[in-house]
């Protein structure tokens, strides 16, 4: 996906360096200290993307190649980067980077640390592939401008602050569960049915309804749902009705019963059961916490 920046920042790239002062005071703030961003920028076209990272770098790094061709070296053997694709470094590891060619590139370089920075590493590193897969999502570009607009910010400690927690959606962005439903395809179609299931909340709808509403195989749509969510269709029709039904527990005094009955269980039992399930507490319990 190639990105588009004001021509008066064509010339040089959008790049910031968190400084040496302002990283001790992030290292002992209570919240600042589990993940902060110690370097980040986005290279185009008029600004070639190349970078030598040494050995005793105290940060992990992440090159997203937003479009374009990229490579990466590392113990002298070349790979290749291609657009829509993010590779990960770990601390203390040496490598070269850069464009394939300068025609419609876009690259991201990130360097991160913090006291999370290790379990944010391993969660985004979720296999055994050197370059990762990721949806060009609609939004993550958004995110970048506003996290370096507040960096640029960084005297104020709270614009710091918040640059930071930003940094936590966007790279959440990145793991392939997430997905765009300004999208086509497999996200669109796990768009429709979460509208198909809102309009039949008060319902029962099996698994077959669903794909029907949807105009798909049963089958097909359980594929999509594993793949892109990591679970069951019904599964999230059952947390829709539950969200919904915490909603009316918290806000009216509509007897339990009653309020299963409106989000299609047949009986209060298996309501309970089901909301235990998924809010860790039963429906009584949950109206009675303050």
């Amino acid at each position: 996906m190639q990105e588009n920046f004001p021509p008066s920042q064509k010339s040089i790239p959008l790049t910031w360096i968190l400084p040496a002062r302002l990283r001790s005071l992030l290292d002992k703030h209570p919240v600042g200290k589990n993940l902060y961003i110690t370097e980040i920028g986005f290279y185009n076209e008029q600004v070639f993307f190349e970078k030598d990272v040494f050995k005793n770098n105290p940060d992990y790094v992440l090159i997203y190649c937003a479009g374009g061709t990229g490579w990466y070296k590392t113990d002298s053997k070349k790979h290749d980067l291609r657009a829509n694709h993010f590779v990960l470094f770990p601390r203390k590891t040496s490598f070269q980077a850069g464009a394939g060619s300068a025609r419609q590139c876009s690259f991201y370089f990130i360097k991160f640390n913090g006291a999370v920075s290790k379990d944010m590493y391993e969660y985004l590193h979720h296999d055994d592939k050197a370059e990762i897969p990721t949806p060009p999502l609609v939004g993550r570009t958004a995110q970048f401008r506003d996290i370096m607009h507040h960096l640029d910010l960084m005297e104020n400690i709270e614009n710091l602050l918040y640059a930071n927690f930003r940094f936590y959606s966007f790279l959440g962005s990145f793991r392939l569960t997430v997905f765009n439903y300004m999208k086509k395809g497999t996200d669109n179609i796990i768009e429709r049915c979460i509208i198909i299931m809102k309009e039949h909340i008060n319902q029962n709808l099996t698994l077959e309804e669903i794909a029907n509403k949807a105009c798909l195989s049963a089958s097909y749509l359980s594929a999509i749902f594993k793949q892109k969510t990591h679970y069951s269709p019904i599964r999230l029709y059952a947390s829709l009705k539950i969200q919904r039904a915490s909603q009316l527990l918290k806000a009216t005094k509509t007897p339990v019963k009653q309020i299963a009955a409106e989000m299609g269980y047949t009986d209060q039992y298996s309501f309970s059961r089901s909301f235990k399930q998924i809010m860790g507490i039963s429906p009584k319990k949950f109206r009675e916490q303050k």
